[in-house]
């Protein structure tokens, strides 16, 4: 999407992506797309900002977190995903004593996140090919020989 929009060559977006956490990536993905600039589609995009910025803590603690089992508050013994607090040592602990925070995920809750990614990534393909679709080619300008 963002060298779509962009005349920056894929290289150099890639430099500045490369090697980032995902809330730096969605910061620079806003910046690049803001820049390349697309009007009509503006409404669009800042909608699927906030629902970037929604999900990024819930993937962070999806991602950075361990699996573990129990059986808690009249659910049956199931996996759930306990994501990592930062400068929290007892996270697992409070998980164990059932002091579930917005860390602990169960299986649909699982499920959910991974819908809302895959309808994130679904609606940025269907407005990446919306664009491209209304796109007029840039023909190259030639010089002339000295």
């Amino acid at each position: 999407m963002m060298d779509l929009i962009n005349e920056a060559p894929l290289e150099a977006l890639f430099d500045e992506y490369s090697g980032r956490t995902f809330a730096d990536k969605i910061k620079i993905f806003k910046k690049w797309c803001d820049f390349g600039g697309v009007p009509e589609h503006k409404a669009t995009l800042q909608r699927l900002y906030k629902e970037l910025d929604e999900l990024r803590p819930i993937r962070n603690f999806l991602v950075h977190g361990e699996t573990w089992e129990g059986a808690f508050k009249g659910k049956p013994y199931q996996p759930y995903r306990v994501g990592l607090v930062k400068k929290n040592l007892e996270y697992l602990d409070e998980f164990e004593r059932a002091d579930h925070g917005p860390n602990v995920f169960d299986v649909q809750q699982v499920r959910d996140a991974t819908r809302r990614c895959a309808g994130i990534h679904q609606e940025l393909t269907e407005l990446r090919d919306a664009i491209a679709a209304t796109a007029v080619p840039c023909e190259e300008q030639v010089k002339d020989a000295p």
